[in-house]
């Protein structure tokens, strides 16, 4: 993700080496940096409902008719169905686009190894009840004439005696909230409490953004036609689909916006050669922790050295002084008065190679001073936490300030302060939080790390999903620690969105690991920091 950038930096150090020479050296500290070491390129996809179509398109260009994706598809959900599944008498939930077509196949399919099964189809039918395939899809139709004569179709779902309901009612084209008949159907079977399987996406989740429409589909398990959709991943879809499995059904996938964080995309995390120095590996500059808060100063320092920075330098108000010698003697420190801060931030911003401010900063007239000087004299990639984050959004100087910077930056609000960042609800964010963080980053020219139970890193083009971690790391301190994790590795060369997206992803895995040690429940953002180095062994 970040080589050419990385390489630069080096030789701005007085290293010129390749990766693989790089590689050769022994690391300083225990990266994975082994020769089965997962590669970016290999970044799982999640695609929009667009480029899902786009890709099924190219596959029928190439020569493969659409029915034969639908008998594939069919199959696919067949075989998790005899795996997974009781399919002595199936309900099979039918639309009339495409995903009811795939349903038809398969009941079609369970029919013909003596399963008993009924079709529900909530759609358009004709004066006598059965369905009209003049409103089906044209695969849709095909598929309800191959329906054997025996299998019954009822408008409303009938559900005693039921084992399994497979979903195929709307799949992953929805873009407006369920109602009327298909409501009432998806709430017949979610009271039911029967297992239930859909196909490709629970109907009512909105494959994009994770969002219900009105009313879902509370699925066992998913079939993901293809590949994951976005909407498998993110809240609150990601609870509906239960266990998500992938169907490959021969569609080559094409590019997409949006990746997962997976444990081995680790392995992009710059390399450490022997023959190096403390300067070698960057220069955090920490401006944070007014009076009574040091310890978000101390916490977001000690993380950036465990991250693998060679320097951290913290600037913090004198009253600070004895606490920070004695908690991170490791570190620089500066200190300053009201008097004096601002020259102290000026020079500490030239001796730095990436800074974060605003964690614990403080919300006042001095904060804000420093913010300001921040945003206009930093010129190394900065990192934007917290009180910083807060101060720019009350402030349209500050704001303008943000807009007109030209070195990088990351941004690292939760919804809350995502929420006073751009003036949405915060269920306007919570609905697209891959759509709001791409928002912000293209109005700001920024890198947004949009924190949730799944966080999202966006430059506006490219975007990131993190989906590991756990419930403990929603503890006071987390998004220090994460400031601190992410500065550090901006110091050490990484390119900003990758900085952004692996510092996301190290802290969601250090976070896996203190829980490892010692429960979710129990964890402390000190865990952390202590989790990163089980992270990195």
């Amino acid at each position: 993700m970040f080589s050419n950038y990385l390489q630069t930096r080096r030789k701005k150090r007085g290293f010129s080496f390749s990766d693989e020479q790089l590689l050769a050296f022994s690391p300083v500290l225990c990266y994975n940096v082994g020769k089965n070491r997962k590669r970016s390129g290999n970044m799982q996809k999640i695609l929009t409902a667009a480029e899902m179509r786009r890709d099924d398109e190219a596959k029928i260009q190439s020569g493969t008719p659409s029915r034969i994706l639908m008998e594939r598809a069919a199959e696919a959900v067949l075989q998790i169905l005899q795996r997974d599944f009781d399919i002595s008498r199936v309900l099979v939930l039918c639309g009339a686009g495409n995903n009811g077509g795939d349903g038809l196949a398969l009941a079609r399919m369970l029919r013909e190894g003596g399963s008993a099964v009924t079709v529900c189809y909530p759609c358009r039918t004709l004066p006598d009840g059965r369905p009209d395939p003049a409103a089906m899809s044209e695969e849709c139709a095909r598929q309800y004439g191959l329906l054997p004569a025996d299998v019954p179709i009822t408008a409303h779902p009938t559900l005693d005696g039921i084992t399994t309901v497979v979903d195929a009612l709307l799949g992953i084209g929805v873009t407006r909230p369920v109602e009327g008949a298909y409501a009432a159907a998806i709430a017949a079977i979610n009271a039911a409490s029967l297992p239930v399987l859909s196909i490709d996406i629970p109907s009512g989740v909105h494959a994009d953004t994770g969002a219900v429409l009105g009313t879902a589909i509370r699925a066992n398990q998913t079939v993901a036609i293809a590949a994951k959709k976005r909407g498998h991943l993110l809240y609150p879809g990601t609870v509906l689909c239960g266990k998500v499995e992938v169907a490959d059904i021969g569609i080559p996938v094409g590019a997409a916006a949006a990746h997962v964080l997976e444990a081995g995309d680790l392995s992009d995390l710059p390399s450490r050669p022997r023959r190096a120095h403390k300067g070698t590996f960057g220069r955090v500059l920490i401006v944070g922790g007014s009076v009574g808060m040091a310890g978000a100063a101390y916490l977001a320092g000690k993380a950036a050295y465990r991250t693998g920075c060679g320097i951290v330098e913290l600037l913090a108000p004198e009253e600070n002084r004895v606490i920070h010698q004695i908690q991170l003697p490791e570190a620089v420190l500066s200190c300053y008065t009201e008097a004096t801060a601002a020259e102290a931030l000026k020079g500490a911003l030239r001796r730095a190679d990436a800074v974060a401010i605003g964690m614990g900063l403080g919300q006042n007239p001095l904060a804000a001073v420093l913010v300001e000087l921040a945003l206009r004299e930093c010129a190394v990639p900065l990192l934007v936490d917290a009180d910083a984050l807060n101060l720019i959004a009350a402030d349209p100087l500050l704001m303008a300030a943000l807009y007109q910077r030209s070195a990088p930056t990351v941004m690292t609000p939760h919804l809350g302060e995502m929420s006073r960042l751009l003036g949405f609800s915060i269920p306007k964010i919570s609905g697209n939080l891959i759509g709001t963080a791409a928002t912000f980053a293209k109005a700001a020219g920024v890198i947004t790390v949009l924190k949730d139970a799944h966080t999202v890193i966006s430059d506006s083009v490219n975007h990131y999903l993190n989906v590991l971690g756990n419930s403990g790391m929603a503890t006071g301190g987390s998004g220090d620690v994460l400031a601190g994790v992410i500065a550090s590795l901006l110091a050490q060369g990484t390119a900003p969105l990758s900085a952004a997206a692996l510092g996301v992803l190290l802290h969601a895995r250090a976070g896996d690991a203190a829980a490892e040690m010692q429960t979710a429940r129990s964890i402390m953002a000190s865990d952390l920091i202590q989790g990163l180095c089980h992270v990195f062994e």
